[in-house]
């Protein structure tokens, strides 16, 4: 007999999960699947990639699909599904990596991440951040966590080289006399492209000497994966070039 899900490990969840998601037709695979419990509560996100010339309101009917699939397992749980265009260019590696690493607990963050391709295997190159009062043995089993995620996310990648570096203290905190400066410049940047038909939800936070935007995009549902990853990754380095101080921005892609 099953044991009640309330007796089940993260790892049992994501099991569960993974063999549901796998199931669904037009789902190319996945990565960064994320189980936390917290009290009754349980937080669940993930990365799936789809076709890059999948249109994308078809995306998101295939992301409502599995976060369905995903709720008829758990519940009560809050789900985030991130869909990316499949493919194996060096952009889509470089984000992968850094949110890999940064998804790793006791990572302050990720920089200077090259990707290079060596005899048809990748190597990466990164310097990941920890709190400078953290043992250099503590320091070691995060680089070896954040060097195993990537490569479990990625098996293509064959050698991974981290340079460890400590950071100063993260302050999560929302920011005073910015945000409004910033909010409307995003807000006119987005007018730009005509595929992108409102942008809101915009939240700024400072980590450090550094910004953290957030924000959500509502985009033409009858453009294709490939075509909404491309304006997305065109916003993102319009704002960045404006507000250098901007150290990770994360667009959440929705059909309008």
């Amino acid at each position: 007999m099953p044991l009640p899900l309330v007796e089940r490990s993260e790892e049992e969840i994501a099991q569960i999960i993974r063999k549901r998601v796998e199931a669904i037709k037009d789902v190319g695979g996945y990565h960064q699947l994320s189980v936390r419990m917290t009290g009754k509560r349980v937080y669940i996100e993930m990365h799936v990639l789809l076709e890059s010339n999948l249109r994308f309101e078809d995306a998101h009917k295939i992301s409502s699909e599995i976060e369905r699939e995903v709720k008829s397992v758990v519940p009560n749980a809050r789900v985030t599904i991130h869909t990316e265009p499949r493919g194996g260019s060096r952009e889509g590696i470089w984000r992968l990596v850094k949110e890999t690493a940064e998804g790793v607990p006791s990572s302050r963050g990720v920089h200077n991440i090259h990707v290079q391709e060596i005899d048809g295997k990748l190597c990466v190159d990164l310097h990941l951040e920890v709190s400078a009062n953290m043992t250099v043995k503590r320091a070691h089993d995060v680089s070896d966590q954040v060097e195993k995620k990537i490569k479990e996310a990625n098996p293509n990648i064959s050698e991974i080289i981290i340079h460890v570096e400590s950071a100063q203290r993260r302050i999560s905190r929302e920011l005073t006399g910015v945000e409004t400066g910033l909010e409307s410049y995003i807000e006119h940047v987005a007018e730009r492209f005509p595929e992108i038909k409102r942008v809101h939800g915009i939240e700024v936070r400072k980590v450090g000497d550094t910004l953290h935007v957030v924000l959500r995009c509502n985009l033409d549902p009858n453009i294709n994966m490939k075509k909404a990853h491309e304006i997305s990754n065109s916003l993102e380095r319009e704002i960045r070039s404006a507000y250098p101080r901007i150290a990770r921005i994360d667009v959440h892609e929705e059909p309008a």
